[in-house]
């Protein structure tokens, strides 16, 4: 049977990505850094088996991926601060050389990497991009898309060197369960929750289901051509669309007002204020000139060769916003129990056993 490792696991979309090859019946492997918890695998790492390892670390690599026949490579910084510039390059970067150099001595077959449609390029008002968009002609520049990009030109220089073969998966921003609630897109649900979704700014970007993303990922391994880019994206969607889909999925009023262009980019200069006078980057608003920029543009992606070649066919991004729901529900409930204390949960346990009898 293959033996498959995926790094990066306990993460947003690597969770989610193990979970799916797990309950498939598949031989996985996954990969956690020294110390790190379960995260989104809190409920299926005894159905796995566990090994430890940083992609920053070429030794324990070279451990890690003995018998390995195939690997999904998640691992990564998917924040979108450049005060971040040099976390994401040791990782975005140096990780993926470290990563191809290790599965070259292992024996590693295949490696299918969760890349971004960021490494893309970011394409002007009105132009759809595909996996040959002119990244010089992005209309604008982050260390998010410098350090994917840079990323998998290490993998691909590792795979023409005589490594595994390489394949790169664009994913466009997946709504899944388990991601950052300041940066990432659970953010937008909770606020939906609380009744805060209130305006939309007024651009657009590509969006990936949970299940587009599975199947994407498993198709490029079984049938993505080595060395191409496969961008796997469920809908290009303005922000006015998706406010509202998350507002029906959510059962909250829609957004009725628009945000000027010019409001975000004042939002994001004063965002990059807040997060000098903070010593912690991890503590920065999430509306910095970075993230600014890319609200403001329309960033719309053309999934026709992952059509054509993968067989990969779109899906809604319903199922994969309500299970961003029902996990943020789970989290309050699990809130509300903590904070009754240790005799009052006691007894909680007591009587939800009694019910189940």
């Amino acid at each position: 049977m293959t033996r498959v490792m995926i790094t990066g696991a306990t993460g947003s979309l690597g969770s989610a990505f193990a979970r799916h090859l797990i309950e498939s019946g598949a031989d996985v492997v996954c990969l956690l850094r020294p110390g790190e918890g379960p995260g989104g695998l809190e409920h299926h790492l005894h159905r796995c088996e566990v090994r430890r390892g940083d992609v920053t670390d070429l030794a324990s690599l070279e451990s890690a991926l003995q018998g390995i026949d195939e690997l999904y490579h998640f691992a990564g910084i998917a924040i979108t601060l450049n005060k971040l510039h040099s976390l994401m390059k040791e990782v975005n970067v140096t990780g993926c050389a470290n990563l191809v150099r290790a599965a070259t001595t292992a024996g590693v077959r295949r490696i299918v990497h969760a890349s971004s449609i960021s490494a893309i390029g970011y394409p002007a008002p009105g132009e759809i991009a595909d996996e040959n968009f002119d990244i010089s002609r992005s209309s604008c520049r982050n260390s998010y898309m410098v350090t994917k990009r840079a990323g998998e030109r290490e993998l691909l220089r590792g795979w023409r060197a005589d490594g595994p073969e390489v394949v790169i998966v664009n994913l466009s921003a997946c709504i899944a369960p388990y991601s950052d609630r300041r940066y990432g897109w659970a953010m937008l649900i909770d606020s939906a929750r609380q009744g805060k979704l209130v305006a939309y700014p007024l651009g657009g970007a590509a969006f990936t289901s949970i299940e587009d993303m599975n199947f994407g990922m498993r198709a490029a391994m079984e049938r993505g051509e080595p060395g191409s880019r496969y961008i796997v994206s469920s809908v290009n969607l303005t922000y006015r669309e998706l406010f509202h889909q998350v507002a029906q999925v959510v059962g909250c009023a829609p957004p009725k007002r628009a945000v000027p262009n010019s409001v975000v980019r004042a939002a994001g200069r004063v965002g990059a204020i807040v997060a000098a006078l903070r010593k912690d980057p991890m503590r920065s608003p999430f509306l910095v000139p970075e993230n600014a920029a890319l609200s403001v543009n329309r960033l719309f992606y053309d999934t026709c060769r992952a059509q054509r070649e993968l067989g990969f066919r779109p899906t809604s991004l319903h199922d994969s916003i309500a299970a961003v729901d029902h996990w943020l529900t789970e989290l309050e409930v699990d809130g509300l129990i903590s904070a009754l204390g240790p005799e009052r949960r006691r007894g909680n346990a007591l009587r939800s056993v009694a019910d189940h009898d």
